[in-house]
């Protein structure tokens, strides 16, 4: 790879943009650059120095040994300059570590085949990694690798259960849907699939439930649920087949049931995120404001012990709507490149939403950050509190 001095990288990063606090927990922050110049820098953490020792180009870090609840100044040396970020580490909720899963979303399976070319193709390896299909013009299949390093990384991080929330695929195609059976179908722990607008579109070749299930896959039809440890994981089918649209009300009573006959805490997943009117005020349009607060409202009145979370927007948010708590995770595909991982207590629930840190990933990642002229590295990113909290049931 060639040098990169370290000038140029502080004049374009310097501001913020080349190293950033990308998620926390209890005990360990992830950190995330750009472009980092090849050599080795100090890392410097409260009383600790750590040696970066860089091949140049993005990459991430995880910062370990870190006390719950507490203020880290950390300053990373790059020749003459000192970039300097905070990472505030997040109180565990009540009671004990019960149970651990992922959600990712958002995976986008054949977009990369016929959409990416010239600055955008893949780059990065010489070969692409085993299993992974390629197109005519032998270009391999972007977001299957994004998707399967996401995967990777969840269970690496502990998760026993994995949840996709929607948009599998760019279209229901036989192809489509085979890489999602090479990335689904022999995972070493349960998972539970839901359908997206995209899956569910107009230009759909078959039925994508029927083509899942031909392949070892189950889609969520309605509402359906799992049992695990200090959990009740609800699955709630937000699309209108061949709308973009979501629908969440009809499946009121139903979810509602669900949630009060739990006897634990709920985690709502849906694919399509809650509006806050009638009418969208930014693309993509999700659930109309009233039909997302009469289902959040029927749920969180059965058990108010509720956390809601979707996909579809591309983005990180967190807020409340008719008093259950909600978060959009970003997705797999492009920046900001992301998974979530969940930590169950008897006490509440923890929610991270970390980057995908595979190299080649954080390299595409960060390339495709400048869409819409870099506004999309400002509107997905989300504030941590979006990414990173802990919520304690009422």
């Amino acid at each position: 790879m060639p040098e990169r001095s370290v000038e140029p990288w502080l004049r374009r990063h310097a501001g913020g943009v080349g190293f950033e606090v990308a998620a926390v927990e209890t005990d360990r922050a992830q950190l995330v650059w750009a472009d980092l110049p090849e050599g080795a820098h100090t890392l410097r953490a409260g009383r600790r120095a750590l040696v970066l020792e860089t091949a140049g180009g993005p990459g991430s870090f995880e910062l370990t040994d870190l006390a719950p609840g507490s203020r880290t100044e950390v300053r990373l040396e790059v020749g003459e300059q000192t970039l300097r970020r905070v990472v505030h580490t997040l109180l565990a909720p009540p009671g004990p570590s019960r149970f651990r899963f992922a959600t990712i979303s958002d995976l986008h399976l054949g977009r990369g085949d016929r959409q990416y070319r010239g600055p955008l193709a893949h780059r990065g390896v010489d070969e692409p990694p085993e299993g992974v299909p390629v197109d005519d013009a032998g270009v391999p299949a972007r977001q299957l690798i994004n998707a399967r390093a996401a995967v990777d990384e969840a269970l690496a991080w502990g998760a026993e259960h994995l949840v996709v929330k929607g948009d599998v695929t760019e279209e229901t195609t036989a192809g489509t849907w085979d890489q999602a059976a090479s990335l689904l179908g022999e995972l070493p722990v349960p998972a539970s699939v839901l359908a997206g607008n995209h899956d569910t579109g107009g230009l759909a070749e078959f039925d994508p439930f029927v083509g899942a299930a031909e392949r070892g896959l189950r889609l969520t039809r309605g509402v359906d649920h799992v049992d695990v440890p200090g959990l009740r994981i609800v699955l709630v089918d937000s699309t209108l087949p061949g709308s973009g649209w979501g629908a969440v009300a009809r499946h009121s009573e139903a979810a509602a049931t669900l949630a009060a006959e739990a006897g634990s805490g709920v985690f709502v997943a849906t694919h399509h995120h809650p509006q806050r009117f009638s009418v969208p005020v930014f693309w993509p349009h999700g659930i109309p404001g009233p039909d997302a607060r009469r289902f959040a409202g029927a749920v969180v009145a059965a058990n108010r012990r509720v956390l809601a979370s979707s996909g579809h927007t591309h983005r990180n948010r967190r807020r409340s709507v008719a008093g259950m708590p909600w978060t959009e995770v970003a997705a797999t595909n492009h920046f900001p490149g992301v998974w979530a991982g969940y930590e169950v207590h008897d006490g509440g629930i923890r929610q991270v939403v970390r980057r995908i840190a595979a190299p080649e990933v954080l390299e595409w990642s960060h390339r495709s950050r400048h869409a819409f002229g870099g506004a999309w590295a400002l509107w997905s990113t989300g504030s941590m509190a979006d990414r990173c909290f802990s919520l304690t049931w009422s």
